[in-house]
Order: structure tokens, then C-alpha cells, then sequence
């Protein structure tokens, strides 16, 4: 099976950052996973030339990371407005 990679991405136009998800040896994205305005995760699969196939290993690794991730990228966020509010005051 094709290893897949995950890469965290953080855009200065989303809250929060997302991740991208690779086949090997790949340049764009077969999936990416964000966070919604309603602080839960979503998951948009992308349509490429060649299928993806899965294992359900992989699938279950995929899942544990994204579930690792929502908790981490909420409290970062959290952390930095907490801090901006502070900071932003007179």
C-alpha cells in the first residue's frame, strides 16, 4: 500500500490550521482535513487523476490524527486570543 503523508498547514485566512493528506511522491492533496466555525473537524476529499486506496489501518491512522489534532489546534488557538486580547488592551 502507498504510505501516505500528513502535513499541517497554517494560512493566515483560516482560524485555524488544517492538514493535507498525500499519497507518496505526490504533489496536491487527496484529502484535507479542517476545523469548522463550530470547532469540529471536517473532511474534504479531493478529486484527483489516479484513486485512492486505502487500508483500513490506514484509514484508523488517519482518523486517530485528526482527532489528536482537534483538541491541540482549539487550545492553540484559544491560547493565542486569550493572549492578543491581553496584549490588544491599553
Amino acid at each position: 500500500m502507498t504510505p501516505i503523508r500528513i502535513e499541517k498547514v497554517g494560512d493566515i485566512n483560516f482560524t485555524y490550521p488544517y492538514l493535507e493528506l498525500f499519497k507518496e511522491q505526490q504533489l496536491n492533496p487527496f484529502m484535507e482535513i479542517g476545523i469548522t466555525d463550530d470547532r469540529e473537524l471536517s473532511f474534504t476529499i479531493y478529486p484527483i487523476a489516479e484513486k485512492v486506496v486505502l487500508t483500513l489501518e490506514q484509514w484508523e491512522g488517519i482518523l486517530t490524527t485528526a482527532k489528536e489534532f482537534l483538541p491541540k489546534a482549539l487550545r492553540d488557538e484559544d491560547s493565542f486570543q486569550e493572549w492578543y486580547g491581553k496584549e490588544s488592551k491599553p
